[in-house]
Formats: structure tokens, C-alpha cells, sequence
């Protein structure tokens, strides 16, 4: 019997690494983190996600190709082998049941929540009530933290949960990646602080490189690949340095 080629192998005949994405502004426009948005400058993909990816392509000799979709698809198109990889999804246990997770992080993210700069809110028990709504990002694995937390309150998805606070229709949005930027721009919204002041954060998790389950070949070359550049000093430049110095919400 043949055995199964890798998709790395398929990669690198075809020449070209796909993977998907869902542009946003450019941080300085709104303050969304600095993820996937198209450089105005260049009018190429920016942002950690193509970087990461266009090292990858490079280090497998091929181009990249980022494939533009909605959130919510991005697992659908990778299992259906539309896309080639995963470049910057949360690895939670749920999601592990269906994709498998490259060892070693990406990011850090820090799920916070957001409420009305007018509101006295300092606990998550004065959110979590029936007459109350968590708002959060489509296709978000924050979901599974709200479901957690916030039992009793309603959770509603959204395409921008903060506007949904801010403008009144949403008590609170939990996210992650606030930026310095966003802060600015978003005056009537504050993070949830205890009485103390102290920042509340639920849950702290590592984006990783997530492929298709069964192709052993392909997860450890891109185990080997972030070994190699976490010793050469590229995950942590990109992945550390440069990320959190766009974040509101370091502790």
C-alpha cells in the first residue's frame, strides 16, 4: 500500500502555502490589534498572522497565499483542505478535538471584559443576571468562557461586540487584545476592575499553528520549525515584543 503524502509535501510541489484570514483596519485606524489587516502603504497582508505565515512559506520555499473568509470558516476551510494551516487560532481543549496544535506558543491573549465607562461595575457577579448581555466575537472560543462565567446572562455574537456596549445594546463584551490604541479611541468603555483596581482577567491563553488531524510529517516539521526560530529569537520578537507593545491590557 502507498503511503499518504504529507500536505507538506503537497505544499512545496504546488508552491504555494494557503491559509486564511478575515482583514481588519490597520490598528491606528480603530485600534483593533495588529493581526491581519492589508498595510496601507504596501497593499500587502500585515500584521502577526501574515508574518508568521510568510515565514513559514519561506522556509518551505513556496509563496504565500492568504485566503480571505469570515471567522467562523476558518476551521471549516482548513478540515474541508481548502487552506493549508491555521496561523493564529486559540488552542482550547474543545478545539483540539479537531484540530492538532503545533508545541509552542504564539501570543498571548488575556480575555478581559469591557463595560460602560458610566456603569459601577467591579464583579463578574453583577454581570452574571438574567437581564443582562455578554457580548462577544463571532466564531469566538471566548464563547466557552462566557458559558462558564456568566451562566445566567444572555450571550449575543456579534462582528463588533465593543459597539455594542458602547452604543448601549450589551452590557459587557468579553475579548482579548485590547490595544493602547482602542482605549483612546473608545472613551466611554473601560475594562472591569475589582474594587480594588485590580484588572480582571478570566482566562489567559497562547495562540498556536494548528493543521488537519493525521499528517505526523507535516506537525513535526512546524514542532521543529518554532523550536528553530524560538531559539533564533523570531517568536519572541514577533510574538512578545512587538505584540504587547500595542496592548492595554498587560498585568
Amino acid at each position: 500500500m502507498t503511503a499518504r503524502k504529507s500536505l507538506v509535501d503537497e505544499i512545496r510541489e504546488r508552491g504555494v502555502l494557503r491559509v486564511p484570514v478575515e482583514f481588519n483596519p490597520p490598528p491606528e485606524v480603530d485600534g483593533f490589534p495588529p493581526e491581519i489587516y492589508i498595510d496601507p502603504e504596501t497593499n500587502e497582508p500585515s500584521g502577526l498572522a501574515p508574518i508568521i505565515s510568510r515565514i513559514l512559506a519561506q522556509d518551505l520555499g513556496v509563496e504565500l497565499e492568504c485566503v480571505d473568509m469570515p471567522w467562523p470558516e476558518h476551521i471549516p476551510a482548513l478540515l474541508e483542505g481548502r487552506v493549508d494551516l491555521l496561523p493564529k487560532h486559540v488552542n482550547t481543549p474543545e478545539r483540539a478535538l479537531t484540530v492538532e496544535f503545533c508545541n509552542g506558543r504564539l501570543m498571548e491573549y488575556r480575555v478581559t471584559a469591557l463595560v460602560p465607562v458610566a456603569s459601577a461595575y467591579t464583579s463578574k457577579g453583577e454581570l452574571n443576571q438574567p437581564d443582562k448581555v455578554i457580548a462577544v466575537w463571532h466564531g469566538s472560543s471566548i464563547r466557552e468562557i462566557i458559558q462558564r462565567e456568566f451562566p445566567r446572562a444572555a450571550m449575543k455574537e456579534f462582528q463588533k461586540p465593543s459597539k455594542e456596549v458602547d452604543e448601549g445594546r450589551a452590557d459587557a463584551c468579553l475579548t482579548d487584545s485590547v490595544t493602547n490604541i482602542f482605549v483612546e479611541k473608545h472613551p466611554g468603555l473601560r475594562f472591569l476592575r475589582d474594587p480594588e483596581g485590580k484588572l480582571v482577567v478570566f482566562s489567559r491563553e497562547y495562540a498556536q499553528l494548528g493543521i488537519k488531524p493525521g499528517d505526523q510529517r507535516f506537525l513535526n516539521w512546524l514542532n521543529n520549525w518554532h523550536q528553530y526560530h524560538e531559539a533564533q529569537g523570531t517568536i519572541g520578537y514577533w510574538c512578545v515584543d512587538y505584540w504587547e507593545s500595542f496592548m492595554a491590557d498587560k498585568v
